[in-house]
């Protein structure tokens, strides 16, 4: 390879990365404050229900946090001129959503088919698939969401462990129930990584 033709795939793949962090940058910061708000008011409008119905909850929460996102990209994507459809935004989507679909797909054979109490077996499938799709996109994403992974990966295999072997963090479990694990995790893990990206990021540098 010619030194010309070093800087060009260079610069290619200098190109490239850029474009797949405006993904992030759009989805960082104040998707998370809305994304976490939300999960807490999931949380609490689900408290007092059960199976289907608590699933339909958080499914709404879901669908009103995809539409904010969606928003956010669409705004980005014209403030700078790129097509919505990029090629970052692709990239992210074949890494999380094969995680994602397969995490919530079982979480909700769980609540339509499983036992008394098979909220917190959804909510922690839910939690395990989503920290793995987060790790899914680690190569490209700010390392402030890799350890957003890292959190609800450890919380979802911990609350798989309480409900199997690891009797002794099983009280906590129980104290928190389906709804407070979930809006622990999606609304406080979401909340705390929100406010650290608003708080020490400046206004059009890369969401870190």
């Amino acid at each position: 390879m010619t030194t010309h033709e070093e800087a060009a795939e260079q610069l290619r793949a200098i190109r490239s990365m850029m474009e797949r962090a405006t993904i992030f940058r759009a989805l960082s910061g104040e998707a998370a404050l809305f994304g976490g708000a939300a999960s807490l008011a999931a949380g609490w409008l689900s408290e007092s229900r059960s199976g289907w119905a608590w699933g339909t909850v958080w499914l709404v929460g879901l669908a009103i946090v995809i539409v904010f996102a969606i928003w956010q990209l669409l705004r980005t994507a014209s403030a700078n001129q790129k097509s919505f459809w990029s090629q970052g935004l692709k990239i992210a989507l074949r890494g999380a959503l094969p995680s994602l679909l397969a995490g919530g797909f079982l979480g909700l054979l769980f609540l339509k088919y499983g036992q008394t109490g098979s909220e917190t077996l959804a909510a922690s499938m839910w939690i395990l698939h989503y920290g793995l799709a987060l790790l899914a996109i680690r190569e490209f994403a700010p390392k402030s969401m890799i350890w957003l992974g890292l959190a609800f990966l450890v919380t979802g295999l911990a609350s798989f462990c309480a409900m199997t072997f690891a009797q002794t963090i099983s009280p906590i479990l129980r104290t928190l129930g389906p709804s407070g694990l979930m809006a622990a995790t999606f609304g406080g893990f979401h909340l705390l990584y929100g406010a650290a990206i608003v708080t020490t990021t400046k206004r059009g540098a890369s969401g870190e």
